[in-house]
Parts: C-alpha cells; structure tokens; sequence
C-alpha cells in the first residue's frame, strides 16, 4: 500500500514540475559561427544548440546580445543566467559555473598584415589589438602571458569584438591582433599566421545560483548527441563549420570531384554495357531454344552465336575482375608499389600479353624513365634516361609489331638502344595505351605478346585497356591528392615539433636524431614503409605534450619534488589535446605511451609487454639513448660506451628489462650504426 501512495506521489510531483517552464536570460555576442547576431536573429553552432534544448524542455528563452566582456561580467552578477560560447578555465570557474561537457574544442590564432612575419617574435615592441577579458588574451598560457614570458614588451589594445581586432589590423592601427580560430578573417584580406594560443574547452557559463538541473538537463542533451552521428549536434556542425575551413585548398575539391565524377562514368558505361550484354545473351538464349529442331546450317549458326556468348562473357568477366582489383588497391601504398601493381592488373585481364611494362614520360624534359616491367631486366631498363619514343599529343592506344624499331626517337642515344635490346625480352606484337597524369606527364603501358607466340591482340583486349586506363587515370589523381593532404599534415608535424623543442629548452637536433634512430630500429624489425614514415616524422612529436607544462619544471637543475615530477608525468596525457586525429594516431600512440616500461614500472598506465604500441616502444629506446647522449641542464653528456653500457646493462633507473626484447636485441646488434646516426646528425 506504502508502495502505491509513494508511486501516486511522484507522479503529482511530475506534473507540478513539468507544468512550470523555466524562464531564461541568455547572453549572446558575436564571434561567428559559434554566435552571433544578424538580420534580426540569433545564431550560431552554441546558440542554436541551446535554442533546441528549450524548445524539448519548454524553457522560455530572452536573449541579450552585448559585447564578451559586459556580457561575462553580467553573468558573474547573476544579471543573465547563461553565456553561450565561453572558454572553461580554473580563474573563470572561480566566478561562474560550467556544464561539465564540452561543446567544442577551440584555440586562438594571430593575424597580421605584414607579409614578412616569420615568428613570433616579431611582435615585440608592437601593438596587438586583443578582445578584453578574452582568454587567448588574458588566460593563463594567452599571448599576455606569453609575451611577459618572452620578454616581448607587447603594447596591448583592448577592443570589445573579434570584428573590431581584426578592423584594428586591417587600418594599421595595430601590428597584429588575436581572434578566436573559428573567426572568418578572409574578409579582411590578413595574413593568417602559423602562431596558436591555449587549447580550451567551449561550454556554457551560468550564473553561481543557477537551478543545478538546467546544467544536467543541458549534458544530458550534449553528451546524448554527440554520440549519435546523425543528431542534431553533427548537423548544425556541418551547417556552421563545413564550409569555413580553409586548410585545404578549394581546388583540391575541384579535382577530386573531376575524378570521382569520370570514375562514376566509367563504372555506369561499364554497368550499362553489362546490363546491355545480359540481356542480349538472354535474348540469343531463347532464339538458340527456338532454333533447336532446325537444319545443320541454323545449328552452326547457333553454335556460332554460343561462340560469341562465351567471348563476351569472358569479356563481361574481365571487366569485373579489373574493377574488383582497383578497389582494393589503397591510395596510402607508394607510387612505385601503384605503377607495380597496375601492371600486374593489365597483364591478368589481358589474355594474351606476355610480358609488359610502364614508362614514365616527361614532356618538358624530353626524358622516359621504366617505372615497372614483368617479364623484362626492370634494373637495367631503369638505367636508360633518354626519349625512347616520340612525346604523345593525346591519350592514344593501338596495337604496333616490332616496337623497338617502329617507335624510335630522335632523341634516343646509341647506348641506350643497346642497352634496352639487352634488358627486354623478343617481341612479336605490342599493346599501347598511352595516359596524360597532367599537362607534361605521361604513362605509357605496354602489354607484350612473346616472340614464338601464335596469339594476336582481341577487340575486347582493345577494349578492356582502353577502359582500364580512364580508371588508372581517376585512381591517380585521387592518390596524388591523398599524398597532398598527407604531406600537409607532415609538414604541420615538423611545426609541432619545433614549438615542442622550443619550449623544452633542448639544444641541439635531440628531436630530429630520436625520429632517425627509431626508423632505423623500426626499419631493422621489419615494419611497411608507410609506417617507417610514419615512425620517422612522428618521433620529434614525443615530448609535444611538454608545451602545456610549466617551462621553470623543465629547465629545474636542482632535484624535483613528487608533486612536481607527477606534473612532469603530465605531459603525456596533455599531448592527446593537439593530436586527437585519425591521421596522427601513431603520433599520439607515441606521445601518450613512449614512457611506459615493457616490464610495466613506467607511466602514465603502467602497461606492459604487448599492451604498448610497437612505436612508442621503438621511440623510447631511441629516446632514452640520445638522452644519455646530451647535455642537460640536470646532467652531464655521456659516452656512446656508457650510454650503451647504461640501456643493456642498467643503473638504476634505466633497465634492461624496460625495453622490448627484440627491439633491444637490434640495439645491441646495430649500436655502432646508431652511434654513426647520433654523430651525423
């Protein structure tokens, strides 16, 4: 009976409840497109977020727009009850309260208007325009920090707006100025540099006594959205951020448009010539069943007809078997790995070729160069450098008898000819199918039909090239667009680098000499070159994390207490901040775990064995010895012989058994070229 009357209860107290909405004060300002005011509406990624937890939960919203500073100011006086986009930060929280889930990640940059600003510090003696109260400006690790911390004697100019810093900098009354990086500063025809301030959470302020439910109800949403992909949190991301970055530029869009869309034709020319060839086999089907109790001249017309079935079938076959090959080859193997496994292609769908191989051709240099072969010496047709056929003036394919002496250049040297007959096997009969990659390079594939051979290049070989060469062309750009959007990435790495090697204080090319060394280790056990490259410019980043820890920790001589080596500690978990990506999983696998011990004694998880990733492991070795090598500010620099005595014997705190036992066993095979490594470099 109690159980029902406490049931009834809650029930009363639902509806009471539920029957009263909130009435909420919500300040807005403009820093687009997290917030903003235009055209009589208040928008924005953190303002539209909101607007859709209100309208589920019934609250009525009055919105204030003002200047950030005002605004801030307002909430810690509990004039307004919540400020959208506002950066979480301990001072801040002091005065406020925050949501406890982050609504986006966020960071500020630096804009300027002179064209030869190399680093930051060209800002000292200048006048930077700044938001007041903003925290790239006026946090903790902002650029008034910072500036105190270089001795840069900045004159700051405190605005009220994103709009009006970067107006400052476009009229010259200020040097430089520093908005938030989701701020379109295009407009404004500056220069957007390569200097970052504060990594920071964006999340929703409150006033000290707002209702605690209103903060749980706005997680539950955002914690609830953010992990289902189609929710209205990834929409208004995409809506808000789509089309604003500018990392990448538009004309790589352009081309990799241009390649699915001729890959697109390819596939549906190939799908209606299929669909075409089915139906036509079914309709010579049902004559051959009609013809059946005709004469012997209709028979070997039907039989005739089989014939041609079985010819396009084979054909039809073909074809899916080169489209099931192209879509397994990735666009991350190596360029000599692509032009490799394109022949290999070619030669298995083409029934007759023999032998085969691809020339690279530069129009501009008037020069060839064999890029693959199967059948002939690849080691000595890589040896010829001259122009061994004339330079194509459109994409061509034909069949040629006797091509070495058919297709001469002018430009072909008597060395070479020699040469070329040596390396290539007899030739009856060549299949051609020259491809323009861009406006001065050139592919030429050529399928070979051995000399004693009695076959002939089909129509449908004719064909099947013909075809397979749009797809080679297509799957191309899409890898030299996968390469650009790599390299980009490889270049921000070294950046990365360099601020981590900055902050640290470390003299030398400590960073540089870790990456090499563990490439050779991981190249030693085996590992794919794609991860060898990987390894290698990744390897500088191990120590990144380091550029949020106190630099007075770093360049501390004398012994550090256990509160300030756990901060020290620290740096592995603060690196996940700049490398939570896909594309810098191995950076961040070295970043996070390169001090753990393969015996489990090390930090930040205390792994063990195979728990650690391959590369932080390899990465640690490599660290350690150079290390051991250098001079720090707590130690002297050691002999190659003592650091090598160190790491495989022990002396305390390095230990044989911290390390993985193969990777150790290279060491010790290989330490005198490790050494060779350490002093070239």
């Amino acid at each position: 009976m109690n159980h029902k009357i406490n049931y009834f209860l809650f029930i009363i107290f639902f509806i009471i409840t539920t029957s009263f909405s909130e009435n909420l004060i919500i300040g807005v300002y403009n820093n687009p497109p997290l917030t903003y005011y235009e055209n009589n509406e208040y928008s924005g990624f953190v303002v539209d977020l909101i607007l859709e937890i209100s309208k589920r939960e019934k609250w009525k919203i009055t919105y204030k727009f003002d200047a950030f500073d005002r605004l801030y100011k307002d909430l810690k006086e509990g004039k307004i009850d919540i400020l959208v986009d506002i950066a979480y930060s301990e001072e801040r929280e002091k005065n406020i309260k925050f949501n406890n889930e982050t609504v986006f990640a966020n960071w500020g940059v630096l804009y300027t208007n002179d064209s030869n600003f190399n680093s930051i510090l060209d800002l000292r003696y200048k006048q930077i325009a700044v938001v007041k109260d903003d925290i790239y400006y006026a946090g903790k690790d902002g650029i008034k920090n910072l500036s105190k911390n270089l001795h840069l004697h900045i004159n700051f100019l405190e605005y009220s707006s994103y709009k009006e810093v970067l107006e400052a900098v476009k009229r010259k009354v200020a040097y430089a100025g520093v908005v938030s990086r989701t701020y379109n500063g295009k407009v404004y025809n500056l220069r957007k540099t390569s200097i970052s301030f504060f990594p920071v959470d964006i999340k929703y302020g409150f006033k000290k006594d707002i209702d605690p439910n209103i903060i749980q109800i706005i997680d539950h949403y955002l914690n609830k959205w953010k992990d289902d992909e189609s929710s209205i949190y990834y929409k208004l991301l995409n809506k808000y951020f789509l089309n604003i970055t500018n990392e990448i530029p538009q004309w790589i869009f352009w081309i990799l448009f241009i390649g699915i869309f001729i890959l697109f034709i390819t596939l549906l020319m190939i799908y209606i010539y299929r669909k075409s060839l089915l139906k036509a086999t079914k309709e010579l089907r049902e004559k051959n069943e009609k013809l059946e109790s005709t004469n012997e001249e209709l028979i070997a017309i039907t039989e005739e007809l089989e014939d041609l079935y079985k010819k396009n079938e084979e054909f039809s076959n073909n074809i899916m078997k080169m489209i099931e090959i192209m879509s397994n080859m990735k666009p991350s193997i190596s360029i000599n790995e692509f032009y490799k496994q394109i022949l290999d292609v070619a030669i298995s769908i083409i029934p007759e070729a023999d032998y085969g191989s691809i020339i690279l051709i530069d129009a501009k240099k008037k020069q060839t160069r064999f890029i693959a072969a199967r059948g002939h010496d690849i080691n000595k047709l890589k040896k010829i450098k001259s122009l061994i056929g004339n330079i194509p003036n459109k994409e061509n394919i034909r069949i040629v008898e006797n091509i070495l002496y058919t297709e001469k250049s002018e430009y072909f040297s008597e060395k070479d000819i020699e040469l070329l007959l040596k390396a290539t096997v007899p030739i009856k009969e060549t299949l051609v199918k020259e491809i323009q990659l861009n406006k001065d390079l050139w592919i030429k594939i050529s399928l070979d039909i051995d000399k004693s051979s009695n076959k002939h290049f089909s129509e449908n070989s004719f064909k099947l090239l013909d075809g397979f060469g749009n797809l080679i062309k297509a799957f191309w750009m899409e890898k030299s667009l996968t390469r650009e959007v790599k390299n980009a990435y490889l270049r921000f790495a070294t950046k990365l680098s360099i601020i981590a090697e900055a902050h640290d204080d470390i003299t030398g090319n400590h960073i540089y000499r870790v990456g090499k060394i563990s490439r050779f280790i991981a190249e030693k056990l085996g590992l794919n070159e794609e991860k060898l490259e990987e390894i290698e410019s990744f390897a500088p980043l191990h120590d990144i994390g380091k550029i949020f820890t106190d630099r007075s920790l770093l360049r501390k001589t004398e012994s550090l207490s256990d509160e300030e080596f756990e901060e020290i500690k620290m740096h592995t978990i603060y690196a996940v901040k700049l490398l939570d990506d896909p594309y810098f999983e191995t950076a961040k696998n070295i970043a996070l775990y390169h001090h753990e011990k393969y015996d489990g004694s090390g930090y930040p998880f205390g792994l063990k064995n195979g728990e650690i990733p391959i590369e932080a492991q390899i990465v640690s070795l490599a660290d350690i010895y150079d290390a051991l090598r250098s001079e720090r500010t707590y130690k002297k620099r050691f002999s190659h012989d003592t650091a090598y005595r160190i790491i495989t014997e022990g002396d305390g705190r390095v230990e044989p058994s911290h390390f993985h036992p193969k990777i150790l066993g290279i060491f010790k095979q290989y330490h005198l070229v490790v050494k060779e490594i350490y002093k070239i470099l």
